[in-house]
């Protein structure tokens, strides 16, 4: 795995990596978008369909919730969050 200066990782990079997204998982932002995303569909089938190489459904979803002015701002604010975390 390589980071975004293109080095490989660490096994003590890819632990902080893991603690910072765990956090971010767990933060009212994200458990809100969550919720956003759930009122709209089938999440964890969209995000299966994903995995599986198909990002069609997610994508959808995840345009329809970024429509609305909570959904954007949400994302927005978890994307500072990540960037101040290093994980983007």
């Amino acid at each position: 795995m390589s980071g975004k200066d293109g080095k490989t990782l660490g096994a003590a990079d890819l632990v902080k990596n893991r603690e910072a997204i765990s956090r971010l998982a767990q933060s009212s932002d994200a458990q809100r978008l969550l919720q956003l995303l759930r009122q709209g569909g089938e999440v964890q089938g969209a995000a299966q369909a994903a995995a599986d190489g198909d990002p069609a459904e997610l994508v959808k979803m995840m345009q329809q919730v970024m429509s609305s002015r909570e959904g954007a701002e949400l994302v927005e604010r978890i994307s500072r969050k990540a960037k101040g975390n290093g994980l983007t």
